[in-house]
């Protein structure tokens, strides 16, 4: 019995389109342009013989022929992922390395030292990933992460990168001008990063005592805190890895005790990951420039 299917190119533009219910957004997961999905739309629509968007004013809406066709297609697609990412699509002997980590440590840590990891790893083609997410290693081919947190993901391997230093900064212009780091508390916005405040166990374990000038500013990133300290907006604990490099050179300057936090940045991998050269490399790399 021959299958009646319809172009497998029309039917994932369909899918992504259904998810995305955005003809743009589709077009850039898929990395063609919005007419290309424009055209493998109508092309599955002339296929079926039935609508599957209704073009509005204010957007795109699935008729009840496109709802029935993407329920069917995403599971479909997912199993098709899940049935392909234990096949690598990399030339066997690839040099190409792929990192994944958060946008503070790549920005703060890794982009300076760019020219130091291509003289020290020559021949290692370098991939650094930007997420927030906890992304799937294998199914992105992920060679190695950099994380924040506790150093517990599901079915990974990690160790500590760097100790979970948090490290008091200010602008120096807070510090010529207060002095005194009860002073700068007193008269400076904090800036807080983490949801369990990591000011009041700053208090609690160096003894001193803050009295708020404003309301403190609460930001989810790191990245967002250290620019607000450099442009003189607040004062803010942040990790001494990311807050380094300013510190040493004037940017920023450390005005009170450094504190240990619970969370820190850890490098996590596959099981089998250090089985290969390239990956046993950049881990040893890492944690002598973060040493």
């Amino acid at each position: 019995m021959v299958r009646s299917l319809p172009p497998l190119n029309a039917a994932r533009a369909f899918e992504v389109a259904a998810r995305h219910k955005n003809f743009s957004r589709a077009a850039e997961e898929l990395g063609v342009t919005q007419g290309a999905v424009s055209k493998q739309i109508i092309s599955l629509e002339e296929f079926i013989g039935a609508q599957l968007f209704e073009r509005l004013p204010d957007g795109l809406v699935l008729t009840v022929e496109g709802r029935e066709l993407a329920s069917a297609l995403t599971p479909a697609f997912d199993k098709l992922s899940d049935a392909f990412a234990r096949y690598s699509r990399r030339a066997p002997r690839s040099r190409r390395f792929r990192l994944a980590t958060v946008a503070s440590f790549a920005s703060q840590f890794m982009i300076p030292r760019l020219d130091v990891f291509e003289k020290d790893l020559p021949g290692i083609e370098l991939e650094i990933l930007t997420s927030d997410r906890a992304v799937d290693l294998a199914r992105e081919e992920i060679d190695l992460s950099v994380r924040f947190g506790g150093g517990e993901w599901s079915g990974l391997v990690s160790t500590e990168l760097v100790s979970g230093t948090l490290v008091p900064v200010c602008a120096p212009s807070l510090q010529v001008k207060e002095k005194s780091a009860e002073n700068i508390l007193s008269t400076t916005r904090r800036l807080q990063v983490f949801a369990n405040n990591e000011w009041r166990k700053w208090e609690k374990e160096t003894g001193a005592t803050i009295t708020d000038a404003s309301p403190p500013f609460i930001m989810e990133h790191f990245l967002v805190a250290m620019q607000a300290v450099l442009a003189g907006q607040g004062v803010a604990i942040l990790p001494e890895i990311i807050v380094r490099d300013h510190i040493s050179t004037g940017a920023m300057v450390q005005f009170a005790a450094e504190i240990e936090w619970q969370d820190t940045f850890h490098l996590a991998h596959l099981p089998n990951a250090e089985r290969r050269p390239m990956v046993r490399d950049v881990i040893e790399w890492l944690k002598s420039k973060t040493a």
